[in-house]
């Protein structure tokens, strides 16, 4: 598998283009670099907020899980920088959009695409927890699709190394979280296949397995392990969202013996061509984005340019905060 090309820089070598997203700690800017004329997204995060929500160790865990995680279905992240008001990552641009928005957009996915797009996180999966690395925030918000229609897992604010056991950390979304974490019983990577079995049967169906207007009804529904399947499922995706979604996390596949490679075995998968998915070189993808230019923000909502602004002038204190990068 080739590593992807690092590109390294200070803040002085980036221009600023445009905002394409924001967010509770921060803002994420198209940026385009003086020295080689690409654009990149660059994640600036308040040094200050990050202080006063004791998110130290997220901020920085997400930097070193980043730095050894390259792989073609995870984002790329090139280097870290800082000043005395924030902490900025250089990340890879991804300018085709959230899979949020084109799930919703058509309701539901035929299982094809839903295979594509799980076979891409799967693959993902299969790298990190061989570093003992739990993602933990698996969602159809956190997959965006690259020029060419293929999805990268973003986001590592939640992500952990478990060294030998479990953790106990309550965290994710109220619809993906596994059993064992609503129960605080100790999770580790297990909860990932939970996750992807949400996703497959949310992709395929419309809505996910557990679905309810108050989380502590969701919590209920997940408990119990039981969920309705659609009419129009194939006994393929039947069989592997049950055995995704098993409440005891030693029996639920992918955590069983064979880990990832027996989810890739499943009859669900029977003909998939890993190899080419891989490559990115699937004959078809199903969903190309329209994207105009290497600054074309069409794909995400639109953010007024002095929203960022305002949010730069309001971080005026001074914190004594700086991280090894």
């Amino acid at each position: 598998m080739p590593v992807n090309y690092i590109f390294r820089c200070e803040l002085k070598d980036l221009e600023i283009k445009q905002i394409i997203g924001i967010g509770a700690f921060g803002v994420v800017k198209i940026v385009r670099a003086k020295g080689n004329g690409k654009t990149y997204a660059l994640k600036q995060l308040s040094k200050k907020t990050i202080v006063e929500n004791s998110l130290h160790d997220h901020v920085m865990s997400e930097m070193r899980l980043l730095e050894e995680l390259h792989h073609p279905f995870i984002i790329n992240l090139h280097c870290a920088m800082q000043n005395d008001r924030y902490i900025y990552f250089l990340l890879e641009l991804l300018l085709g959009g959230e899979l949020f928005k084109f799930l919703r957009a058509e309701t539901q996915f035929p299982e094809n695409w839903s295979k594509f797009y799980s076979a891409s996180v799967l693959m993902a999966f299969r790298l990190m927890h061989s570093k003992n690395i739990a993602y933990r925030d698996l969602k159809p918000e956190n997959l965006v699709l690259d020029m060419y229609g293929y999805v990268k897992v973003v986001d590592f604010g939640l992500a952990k190394k478990i060294q030998g056991g479990k953790t106990w950390t309550l965290c994710g979304t109220p619809d993906y979280l596994a059993p064992e974490i609503i129960m605080n019983e100790g999770h580790d990577f297990a909860v990932d296949y939970w996750a992807l079995g949400v996703l497959i049967f949310e992709m395929t169906a419309g809505c996910p397995p557990f679905f309810a207007n108050d989380p502590m009804d969701v919590y209920e529904k997940i408990l119990t392990g039981h969920f309705p399947i659609p009419d129009h499922f194939s006994s393929g995706i039947t069989d592997l969202t049950r055995k995704l979604l098993r409440v005891h996390q030693s029996k639920r596949l992918g955590r069983t013996k064979g880990g990832a490679k027996v989810v890739m075995k499943h009859k669900w998968f029977s003909g998939f061509d890993w190899v080419a998915l891989l490559g990115k070189k699937m004959k078809e993808v199903p969903i190309l984005p329209k994207i105009s230019n290497d600054e074309d923000s069409s794909n995400f909502d639109s953010h007024l340019e002095n929203e960022g602004e305002e949010e730069e002038l309001n971080q005026k204190d001074f914190v004594n905060w700086a991280p090894v990068l």
